[in-house]
């Protein structure tokens, strides 16, 4: 997919993906369900310069989570992106994109080592342990 839009819920923050290739993970580590009261399930553009931030660039806050930034809208809360600068990388919440949720497909379980036990998703897909060896 090219060009996919998105935006946080009160849409003061508004984003582009220019290219991605319809795939949503989600993330069972402690630090991304504590932020989210439970797993995130994210999108992967890759680098930074698949990600454009087309509104709203002053109404992120930024949170610097060891090595790695998590972005918010600082007016309705909305998780927008995990970003490590090392690597050059983003990955969006994918609840962000109307056109993702409805297309995508979902493939991959990290830090599944780090699940609680109160919930499973149901189906089959690739799942890796906090170490990134498959389980």
């Amino acid at each position: 997919m090219n060009n996919v839009k998105g935006h946080c819920v009160c849409g003061a923050v508004e984003i582009l993906i220019k290219e991605y290739g319809n795939f949503v993970y989600t993330c069972h580590c402690d630090n991304c369900r504590r932020m989210n009261a439970g797993p995130v399930l994210s999108v992967d553009p890759g680098p930074k310069e698949n990600v454009e931030f087309t509104a709203g660039t002053d109404k992120i806050t930024i949170y610097h989570d060891e090595e790695v930034e998590r972005g918010f809208c600082s007016v309705c809360g909305s998780t927008l992106f995990w970003h490590d600068p090392a690597q050059n990388h983003y990955c969006m919440n994918a609840e962000l994109f109307d056109d993702v949720i409805k297309n995508a497909e979902f493939g991959l379980e990290l830090f599944y080592d780090m699940k609680p036990d109160y919930y499973t998703f149901s189906g089959e897909r690739k799942k890796l342990d906090r170490s990134f060896k498959e389980i």
